[in-house]
């Protein structure tokens, strides 16, 4: 591992001034995140069997850590609700492994869209409680949903395209905003 992290270092370096920013919150969340240790101990060894596709995403990462640093507060509310999600995400994280190197894939796309996601998080906390009501039935169907994926990844583009224009103009549906967009 001593090869991975000897890439990996200098990335560190550029980041630590905003690490030691977000100390301060970190400290807030250690509380929740001790609870989370024993679930978090389950994971390692998937952890470790993706460490180089997340080594491969770090650069990438370290672009989008400013606008994480933003929206770290509103992350804090919500963290006492993704706790609670952990044992179900901990079940699906064999499936999203997989589904990892398209993700990788599609991350620079994804970064691009971060500022709009940025608008949209509050919006996003205030619907959490009710996703988390959702979540049970969402792992059911994630079998279906790995199989639908590459398509997903296909059309990311395009609906990338169209994100900036959806917001501009909500009075556009998601259906007729490829016809508004092209207009």
């Amino acid at each position: 591992m001593l090869p991975l992290f000897n890439k990996v270092l200098p990335l560190l370096i550029k980041v630590l001034p905003l690490l030691i920013k977000m100390l301060p919150l970190f400290i807030k969340m250690l509380p929740l995140l001790i609870k989370m240790l024993p679930l978090l101990i389950k994971v390692l060894p998937l952890l470790i069997k993706v460490l180089p596709l997340l080594i491969k995403m770090l650069p990438l990462f370290i672009k989008m850590l400013p606008l994480l640093i933003k929206m770290l507060p509103l992350l804090i509310k919500v963290l006492p609700l993704l706790i609670k999600m952990l044992p179900l995400f901990i079940k699906v994280l064999p499936l999203l492994i997989k589904v990892l190197p398209l993700f990788i894939k599609v991350l620079p796309l994804l970064i691009k869209v971060l500022p709009l996601f940025n608008k949209v998080l509050p919006l996003l906390i205030k619907v959490l409680p009710l996703f988390n009501k959702v979540l049970p039935l969402f792992i059911k169907m994630l079998p279906l949903f790995n199989k639908v994926l590459p398509l997903f990844i296909k059309m990311l583009p395009l609906f990338i395209k169209m994100l900036p224009h959806s917001i501009m103009h909500p009075s556009c549906s998601f259906l007729s905003s490829s016809r508004c967009f092209l207009s």
